[in-house]
Parts: C-alpha cells; structure tokens; sequence
C-alpha cells in the first residue's frame, strides 16, 4: 500500500522526533513541523523556529512570519497553498534562552531529514529563505548572500531559489526590503499560478 505525502510527512516527523542526536541539549523541547499543502510546486524553507513558532508550533507565525505574510501577499500567493517549513525542527536557545542560529553539526544533523522532507513533497521549487538552509542544502557551509541573492540554481533537478530571510532585521533595512521585494516579484512572474 503506498502512503499518502501526508503520511509520509507524519512518519517523517515521528522518526526526526526519536532520534536521540537530533536536538542538542541547546535547543527547546518543543518539535515545529512543516505545514501547508504538500502537493504544492512550492517550499519555503527557513533556518529553525523561534519563540512565537515554538508557542504556536507552527513555522514563520512570529514577525519573520507577518512580513512573509506580507511579501506573500504583495504578489498574491495564499499561504495555505504553499509548504514552509525549516531546516532545524526545534527552536535553538542562546544562553539567555533567546533565539540563537544553528550550528554547523545542528544544521548538517537535520540535513537528512530535510532531504527527505524535500523528497517527499517532490516540489519543483525551493526556496530559501536565508542563506543557512541555502548553504547546507548546496554544500557551501561559508555561503554568503551576495553571492547567491535573487538566483535561481538547480539543485536535485528541482529549482533553488534563495533571497533574504524576512526578519525584522532585514524587512526594516531598505536595501534588504527591497531586494526582498525584487526577489518576491521575480518569483511571481517565474512560477506558475499558485
């Protein structure tokens, strides 16, 4: 019997949550997963969740989330018709229990899931939010944004796209709004109808 992406994604999730090495006695306890329509042409992938996405398990529903929301709606996607997730499934703490970038090993840890997440879904487009799922998915751990902002590289057979992320640090800094803007009007004229 085959599953459905549905259930894949379900086992998935339940495989990335046994696995003792996953989450690093650095990160939350809470798991976020990816959500959206699995059978889309489209994935968003972030680097990990935050404190509101921890509160919320649920990807991209703290600020980052209402600027995506915003971009999104600047070209007219609805988020229910697209997948987003994230690289690192659990939230990464500093030590003043803030929000922290994941490390290298974290970031090469959930690669595999990830990979598999990505198969899964079988999307024809991924698009990176940031450079730190670009640069893992790529094998390019010094990735800069400069280098690979606004492009389109192929990747799996599939299309990878990466722009900024759109934290408040980058959505308030005009240079970086507006490359988000460029990036996210690009990828309406490029993509199908979704």
């Amino acid at each position: 019997m085959t599953l459905t992406k549905e259930q894949q994604l379900q086992q998935l999730y339940q495989d990335l949550q046994k696995d003792r090495h996953y989450r690093s006695h650095r990160m939350g306890t809470v798991f976020v997963p990816g959500v959206g329509n699995p059978h889309s042409s489209v994935v968003l992938v972030g680097e990990a969740p935050g404190r509101e996405e921890e509160q919320q398990r649920l990807p991209f529903v703290g600020r980052a989330g209402q600027n995506l929301n915003a971009l999104m709606d600047r070209v007219g996607w609805a988020r229910d018709r697209l997948f987003v997730t994230n690289l690192v499934k659990y939230r990464p703490l500093s030590e003043s229990g803030g929000n922290r970038k994941p490390t290298l090993g974290e970031s090469r840890h959930a690669l595999s899931y990830l990979l598999r997440e990505l198969a899964i879904l079988d999307s024809q487009w991924v698009i990176c939010l940031g450079s730190s799922a670009a640069a893992v998915l790529l094998g390019r751990p010094g990735l800069k944004m400069f280098e690979v902002n606004g492009k389109v590289l192929p990747w799996n057979q599939r299309r990878l796209f990466v722009t900024y992320h759109p934290s408040p640090l980058n959505y308030n800094n005009p240079l970086r709004r507006q490359e988000l803007f460029k990036s996210f009007d690009y990828l309406q004229q490029a993509l199908p109808i979704i």
